[in-house]
């Protein structure tokens, strides 16, 4: 913005008139075009007068160029930030494709009008324009060269591939004609991973085929809280297979619950790596492993006490009291990962809420904590909706062990009669809905509360 001249010297109230000019050129070029818009049309649309735009431009073309300056800005900016603290370059090409169909999604209109109005631009314009698409797609050769320093893919023409790269994101705004209703951007992001990983041939005997959602989880580091219950070491099992970084914090007494588990305090299998936690979590101790592992990209809680026996049991007296615990530390967490995912633009928030079977521990802090984590979804949700950070919430009823629990032999037949569906849940029925919370497919889904429950 600062090649354009400018009679006003307070630079903020610059930065902030330019910025009206340029939503009102944006809109009025998309829905009128560049010539029969007039300089008196886009002063009005940007609530100034006639003359005082002068004051900021000097000419449509000075506009047309501000346009490009920022939305050039705008993808530099996201692009960066989509891989900061990555290591996987693969990693870094997904996340700059969809970051990508991010910024094509919120400007649309606009990317349209450069591709189709760039001739307007002549001169010192042009080149300037022509040097901020050279930096856009120097950025992709720079991940496609670590690609090829790792092995993980031939040597090539890197600005061919970049710019062959570029081109099948951009259709998706340029071809929106043709491809609207006949594709989702969902699928048209795992296609362009999928052509540049596998190509368009038919697969190899004996190489499992891709599919519209195999992959998007691969790479991503997830941070599981209270991962000594049940659902805890499950999910952490499961999302481990699947290619995820699980890094799982345990409460100081889930020793407790070997018996039931399996798990020990210490010894989770790699690749989940626990983090042993004797003061809670802390902004400090995120900081540490995010710095060690890299930006979490999943945050999921259990705010349950894994009830797996008989009330009176000592060990389930004892795991009474981490009712609160848990809720106070996914509150303070809220706010930590409400930052950070925040500013990143991207992430997934989901809360478990206590199993039906925790009812049996503490009626009263058992519905007291199942509250607060719905509550926590939905405050959450609506203030992070705008950065494409998914929060949600899942609710499980009356779930099985692998081995059958001490409390659902004692109680689990008299249960069926309160379940709609006439039997007890599974514990892939509850992994199944976390899946779904955390891939791409859910990626306008936030703010719901899914009840695991077979309509109880």
């Amino acid at each position: 913005m600062v090649d354009i001249p400018t009679t006003i010297k307070n630079r903020e109230l610059v930065e902030r008139r330019r910025r009206q000019i340029i939503l009102a050129g944006i809109k009025l070029f998309a829905s009128h075009g560049f010539h029969k818009t007039t300089l008196k049309d886009l002063a009005e649309e940007a609530g100034l007068s006639y003359g005082n735009i002068y004051d900021y431009v000097g000419s449509k073309e000075d506009i047309f160029f501000l346009i490009h300056d920022f939305l050039a800005g705008s993808a530099m900016e996201i692009l960066n930030r989509s891989i900061e603290d990555i290591q996987d370059p693969v990693e870094k090409l997904r996340r700059m494709i969809h970051s990508e169909f991010n910024l094509m999604d919120q400007w649309a209109d606009a990317l349209l009008l450069i591709y189709q109005e760039s001739h307007i631009l002549k001169g010192t314009f042009l080149k300037k324009l022509l040097e901020k698409e050279r930096a856009h797609l120097e950025m992709f050769e720079s991940v496609l060269n670590e690609c090829m320093a790792r092995g993980q893919m031939p040597p090539c023409n890197l600005r061919l591939a970049s710019n062959l790269i570029k081109s099948m994101i951009d259709a998706w705004t340029i071809k929106r004609w043709d491809l609207r209703g006949h594709s989702t951007r969902l699928e048209a992001e795992h296609s362009i991973m999928d052509i540049i990983s596998h190509g368009l041939l038919a697969p190899v005997k004996g190489v499992p085929a891709s599919g519209p959602d195999t992959g998007s989880l691969m790479g991503k580091t997830a941070l599981m809280v209270n991962a000594g219950t049940l659902l805890g070491q499950a999910v952490c099992s499961d999302l481990t297979a699947r290619g995820v970084r699980v890094i799982a914090q345990v409460n100081r007494h889930d020793a407790r619950l070997q018996s039931s588990t399996g798990m020990q305090t210490g010894a989770v299998c790699e690749p989940v790596l626990l983090v042993d936690d004797t003061d809670g979590l802390t902004a400090t101790r995120i900081d540490r492993i995010e710095n060690e592992f890299g930006p979490v990209d999943i945050y999921l809680h259990d705010l349950g006490v894994g009830t797996t026996d008989m009330p009176d049991a000592p060990v389930m007296k004892e795991a009474a009291d981490d009712f609160g615990n848990n809720l106070r530390l996914a509150q303070d967490l809220a706010s930590c990962f409400k930052h950070r995912m925040g500013e990143r633009g991207l992430g997934r928030i989901v809360y478990i809420a206590p199993w039906a079977w925790d009812a049996y521990t503490d009626a009263v802090r058992f519905e007291v904590v199942k509250a607060g984590a719905v509550a926590l979804t939905r405050s959450l949700s609506r203030q992070l909706a705008a950065a494409s950070v998914n929060v949600n919430c899942i609710v499980p009823g009356y779930i099985r062990g692998v081995r059958p629990l001490k409390i659902e032999k004692a109680l689990g037949r008299k249960l069926l009669e309160e379940i709609p569906s006439g039997r007890l849940g599974e514990i892939s029925d509850v992994l199944e809905t976390v899946l779904f919370t955390i891939r791409d497919a859910s990626k306008y889904l936030t703010g719901q509360v899914f009840h695991v429950t077979g309509g109880q």
